[in-house]
């Protein structure tokens, strides 16, 4: 049978132990070789609604020592924060050392590319909405960075899709405007429950049609395979599409988020975004959920997204690894496959990226993305 590579995970079979509480584990998470519990505790601890641990349970500082390091929130944090910085300060960790080796050897094993292009080409892009499509039909046809340019390209045509189909799910009370139309000033409205279901559908369709045009792997696919895949990937890729957004449009109101293209939301639009709801009985209740979770999508997202700060080439390799996470592959060993190539062809032409631009040490970098993904899978948005 065929092996399944998680491109978190260290090479070799065997089970490893979290190195915060030595639990068997199967895979990494934030870029470490911790258990689910351990990560889900230090994001818990790094987001706003917890404070640091001030003080050890037993006041020795050495439950680690003594093999009851879980008891301690105290020395359970520090024990992640003291492995966390070794793997980022020192590039010793394993998972991002192997993908760049990893990459690396792709693209000798590969034909060699026609060219590599310049800095100039390789430089960051601006950012990218419905109107990049137009301007790169004019777009150099060769490149070192093809399968990027591709998610690229394939992302502003969705972009333009979301933005017309969204058009016609607004009220008609609302007046639209010249900018409405051609995608010159869109105004962003705020998201109500009779648009939230026609919206989600227009962006499932638009993301089909990026997957088909982008990778030719997932064109080959059956119907049914293209549907799990989707149904596993539509969270991490919406949420990466919306806090990327966010950032742009509102780079200094971390409590607006974007609902779809043309919506948005936030705690003081709750209240009308679900007046015309028919299956909300306890109507506060809900209110206060979605808070709740906007509050910890925010602290998972947005502000993490904000401190790593993904350049617009960074966001599309992100865009395109959230497409193909991890969970996708567990599906069967088929996707698996199709994951680790796809996963692969992405990190080898970040890695032409950094290397045009002379980052010759950027395997810390490429962990900070790695950690930023994953905690945004973790989000309750994803979960």
């Amino acid at each position: 049978s065929i092996e399944h590579k998680d491109t978190l995970e260290m090479a070799g079979k065997e089970h490893r132990q979290c190195l915060i509480c030595n639990v068997k584990i199967d895979e990494c998470r934030l870029g470490i070789d911790s258990c689910r519990a351990c990560a889900v505790f230090y994001r818990r601890i790094q987001s706003a609604d917890y404070r640091e641990p001030a003080e050890c349970a037993r006041g020795d500082g050495k439950c680690l020592e003594k093999g009851i390091v879980t008891s301690c929130r105290k020395c359970r944090f520090d024990r992640f924060s003291e492995v966390l910085e070794k793997a980022q300060k020192k590039n010793v960790e394993v998972m991002i050392i192997e993908t760049v080796r990893d990459s690396e050897s792709v693209q000798t094993a590969s034909e060699p590319i026609k060219s590599r292009g310049s800095e100039e080409e390789i430089k960051d892009t601006s950012f990218i909405d419905h109107n990049t499509f137009m301007l790169m039909l004019h777009a150099p046809s060769s490149s070192s960075t093809p399968l990027l340019d591709k998610i690229r390209w394939s992302y502003s045509l969705m972009c333009q899709t979301l933005k017309s189909g969204e058009t016609g799910t607004k009220s008609a009370s609302f007046p639209l405007s010249q900018g409405d139309h051609d995608g010159s000033k869109i105004r962003f409205v705020p998201a109500t429950y009779s648009m939230i279901i026609p919206n989600g559908r227009i962006f499932l369709s638009a993301l089909h049609d990026l997957a088909n045009m982008t990778f030719p792997d997932f064109a080959k696919l059956d119907s049914v395979k293209k549907g799990l895949c989707i149904s596993e990937c539509i969270a991490p890729v919406t949420l990466m599409d919306a806090t990327y957004r966010a950032r742009y449009h509102f780079p200094d109101d971390h409590n607006t988020h974007f609902a779809s293209y043309t919506t948005i939301i936030n705690e003081e639009l709750f209240q009308s975004s679900l007046d015309a709801c028919p299956f909300v009985t306890n109507k506060q209740g809900a209110i206060d959920a979605l808070i709740e979770n906007m509050k910890r999508t925010k602290s998972m997202s947005r502000e993490v997204y904000q401190r790593v700060k993904p350049d617009n080439i960074e966001f599309t390799a992100l865009l395109g690894l959230a497409f193909w996470n991890n969970d996708v592959g567990y599906i069967n060993e088929e996707l698996s496959a199709v994951v680790d190539k796809n996963r692969a062809e992405i990190l080898k032409e970040m890695h032409e990226v950094y290397k045009v631009r002379g980052k010759t040490d950027y395997a810390t970098r490429l962990g900070e993305l790695f950690c930023l993904l994953e905690t945004m899978k973790e989000s309750p948005f994803c979960q």
